[in-house]
């Protein structure tokens, strides 16, 4: 079968967004020569791309975001291509965007069926399905799998029943199925299809992490509940933590490095640092392959110690990216964080002082900010030094607790999609903040120079 993959242009308003391998998508304003400074790597379109080329299909991905492409030129490349399937990686901020350009391609090309994915789409499949009579189908959670047996059952005019993991209409009634497992042996994806990326284009510089950089992961999911962490509790539906072998994690980011001459690699866990005798495991396969690029990880500051970031940096890590999100411990315990912030400024010093880089990220409005618990955050960020910050707003996406909590608090939410950028806009509404506008308390914490 012919498939195309598409993660499809963003701008409005002059900004540029991201979602496709984004927990956070957003958009912000382009820098010089409309350059963006974050691109995220489409992991599951990428690796889903792989495991239809590994079965003989043919497929085509597009990250029209990576490549800067605007929408005539997305069109004009999916004529082209003339695919069966149009399988469309979707988000909440920008799904107003996706439904439209998937509405204009279906008429382009009647004869192709649009699929959409993504965790927007997997919450709202049934809503979907029910207004866009030109949506064939939905992959709902972690959705490589999926669409194979999708793409194998269409092949084989087989029941779609049978497809776990599936939303589709049946004599215009929505069907959704059973939900489908998370992948338990992720070493048994092929590795994302990347050639046929513009590889270079993906960046997450943080920290003054060289460039180019190649993003890859060692592991999914994570244990912690987190009340406004999209992934775990709509991608995978679960808080269960999956890891690859270390010996293929070193092998991969071995590839990477000698075939396409990265300088830099960051491990895009959801948490790094979960197993600690994993991440022993992956230090010790990097150091007897004699990998010398700096590398970065994102992991929990409270789950580090002495010995375990001792053995990071002999590794070779460069920086790590903690999530912190507020020092106040009672915000921390209403969105179930629950970090230890003690141990966490311990270990943000010690990391420092081992000479990696460290990035931190807060997140704003979250329920029981205040002025006060503001102010902490900032005096944490005075007495830690990082090299490197980031703020966003606490946004509740659809299918997450924290969209709930705040239903359950008759808090109004916005009914505008596209307010839903964490990077722009604050829709959680919480009382204790209306003196304050986050907005653009987030714009100068942002370009504080004092945190630089």
């Amino acid at each position: 079968m012919r498939i195309i993959l598409l993660n499809l242009p963003w701008h409005q308003n002059n900004r540029w967004g991201v979602r496709a391998g984004s927990r956070w998508p957003f958009t912000s304003e382009p820098e010089d020569n409309n350059y963006i400074k974050y691109i995220p790597f489409p992991f599951f379109l990428a690796h889903a791309a792989s495991l239809l080329k590994s079965e003989n299909n043919e497929i085509k991905l597009i990250d029209a975001i990576a490549q800067g492409l605007d929408e005539q030129k997305v069109m004009d490349e999916v004529t082209a291509y003339n695919p069966n399937l149009i399988v469309i990686e979707t988000s909440t901020p920008s799904f107003d965007n996706d439904i439209e350009i998937a509405y204009r391609v279906r008429n382009r090309i009647s004869n192709s069926s649009i699929v959409l994915c993504g965790p927007h789409a997997t919450t709202c499949a049934n809503d979907i399905l029910g207004k866009y009579d030109f949506v064939d189908y939905i992959l709902m959670g972690e959705y490589e799998y999926t669409l194979l047996d999708l793409v194998n059952s269409l092949e084989k005019s087989a029941n779609l029943n049978n497809v776990s993991g599936l939303a589709f209409k049946n004599n215009h009634a929505v069907v959704i199925n059973r939900s489908r497992p998370t992948i338990k042996n992720l070493d048994g994806l092929p590795w994302p299809e990347r050639e046929e990326n513009v590889i270079y284009k993906y960046n997450d510089g943080f920290a003054g992490l060289p460039v180019p950089n190649v993003q890859m992961y060692s592991s999914r999911g994570c244990p912690f509940h987190c009340t406004f962490c999209l992934w775990p509790q709509v991608l995978y539906g679960e808080h269960k933590y999956r890891k690859r072998n270390p010996v293929k994690v070193a092998e991969e980011m071995d590839w990477l490095i000698k075939k396409f001459n990265f300088k830099a690699v960051y491990f895009d866990d959801d948490v790094f640092n979960i197993d600690k005798a994993h991440v022993a495991n992956i230090c010790r396969e990097i150091m007897k392959r004699k990998i010398k690029v700096p590398w970065a990880v994102m992991a929990r500051a409270d789950l580090m110690d002495e010995k375990l970031l001792s053995l990071l940096s002999n590794a070779g890590l460069y920086a790590v990216k903690y999530g912190i999100e507020s020092a106040n411990d009672n915000i921390l315990r209403i969105c179930k964080k629950n970090l230890n912030l003690a141990r966490a400024e311990e270990m943000i010093k010690y990391t420092k002082k081992l000479g990696i880089k460290v990035h931190l990220t807060f997140c704003l409005g979250l329920p029981g900010e205040t002025e006060q618990s503001i102010q902490d955050t900032v005096n944490f960020i005075a007495e830690t030094k990082p090299d490197s910050l980031q703020f966003s707003l606490a946004t509740p996406f659809p299918g997450t607790s924290y969209f709930r909590y705040l239903e359950k608090k008759g808090i109004r939410l916005s009914e505008n999609l596209v307010d839903y950028d964490g990077n722009n806009k604050y829709v959680g509404g919480q009382q204790e903040l209306i003196s304050l506008d986050l907005e653009r308390l987030k714009h100068d914490l942002c370009n504080n120079s004092n945190f630089k």
